[in-house]
């Protein structure tokens, strides 16, 4: 009886615990929704932010963000967020509309448009000549190329790009290419500058979230160090790309881009560009002609095909990357290794 008696004392005492459990942390439920749009940028805030906020992935890494649909999963998780991270209009044009929605609630952080970074000028699809063929490479470059920034990709029917519309890949918002967290030297601005965005929107962690950004910092010059003399060797190997996204990397490590296929990947260029691409490559001095893993390499094959050109593998967003700090580290060694793993095997 004593026994029986106690019992509801005892689940009295259980049921108090887990209120005061749930009352005594809500930081957790309280705390800013962070969502970041790709895989490279959600790497870098989740970095920042460490134990202090959940940051989620909208875009899948395995996806392609040009022209993505988002599902009504993803759609919601954009309509519960506080602060929004993007790379712009230029990249994931299909968040424009949402985000326009949502801005009056939200943070809405455009790294394009809202933080102060070294961008460089778009470049048209196709062979990038009087341009690259230089031995006077500048490694850590912040200026762009003067290769015919204003022209543009098209559909397909114009392989010079003189179209009255614009490619689908941001060139009507300015010029300027989107991929720009492939710079080393870019994403510490973007870690200087949305450190401070960060402790701004929740004070309470800013001491946190400071720390957090001088370690990153520390890493990223390690790692930048690290690849500069892993490409070394290579530098001066030509090279052509399914898909202009490269050229932070390039003008960053000052590597000798000779063209590409396309400006868009979701866009076939025109018969001229691929015969002009296949005789750029019959020349015989441009080693390798990389391709994506989000997009199939028949195109590329067909270009090379005879040539002697080596066909390689870049992945500009980390297709099989785990989301989470580590990534954009990953997804920068992976490149180098992209370029040495294919340009190694041709002698200078």
């Amino acid at each position: 009886m004593r026994s029986a008696a106690r019992r509801p004392t005892f689940l009295a005492l259980l049921l108090a615990l887990a209120f005061l459990v749930t009352v005594a942390t809500p930081a957790q439920a309280d705390s800013p929704r962070i969502v970041a749009s790709i895989l490279p940028i959600h790497s870098l805030v989740a970095a920042l932010a460490g134990d202090t906020h959940e940051v989620e992935l909208l875009v899948p890494a395995s996806a392609s963000p040009h022209g993505y649909s988002m599902r009504p999963s993803e759609a919601r998780r954009l309509q519960q967020a506080d602060l929004v991270v993007w790379v712009g209009p230029e990249l994931e044009g299909f968040l424009e509309r949402s985000l326009h929605g949502i801005a009056d609630r939200a943070t809405v952080i455009s790294l394009m448009h809202d933080l102060d970074l070294e961008l460089l000028e778009g470049r048209t699809g196709g062979v990038w000549e009087g341009h690259h063929d230089h031995d006077d490479h500048n490694g850590h470059a912040d200026h762009a190329h003067d290769h015919d920034a204003h022209d543009h990709d098209t559909q397909g029917s114009d392989d010079h790009g003189h179209a009255a519309h614009d490619d689908g890949h941001g060139h009507a918002h300015g010029d300027y290419d989107s991929h720009l967290w492939l710079s080393p030297g870019v994403a510490r601005a973007i870690v200087e500058q949305l450190a401070e965005r960060l402790a701004e929107l929740d004070p309470e962690q800013a001491a946190t979230i400071r720390d957090n950004r001088d370690g990153l910092l520390q890493r990223i010059d390690e790692l930048d160090a690290t690849i500069a003399g892993q490409l070394a060797p290579v530098r001066d190997q030509r090279f052509m790309v399914f898909h202009d996204a490269y050229q932070y990397f390039e003008q960053h490590y000052g590597l000798n881009a000779a063209g590409s296929i396309s400006v868009d990947p979701s866009r076939m260029p025109g018969a001229r560009r691929l015969s002009e691409l296949r005789g750029r490559l019959a020349q015989g001095d441009v080693a390798c002609l990389f391709t994506e893993p989000q997009f199939r390499p028949a195109l590329a094959e067909t270009v090379a095909e005879g040539t002697g050109t080596r066909l390689g593998m870049l992945d500009p967003i980390g297709a099989e990357l785990e989301p989470g700090p580590d990534a954009w580290f990953l997804l920068m060694q992976g490149m180098a290794d992209g370029f040495t793993d294919c340009m190694a095997h041709n002698g200078s």
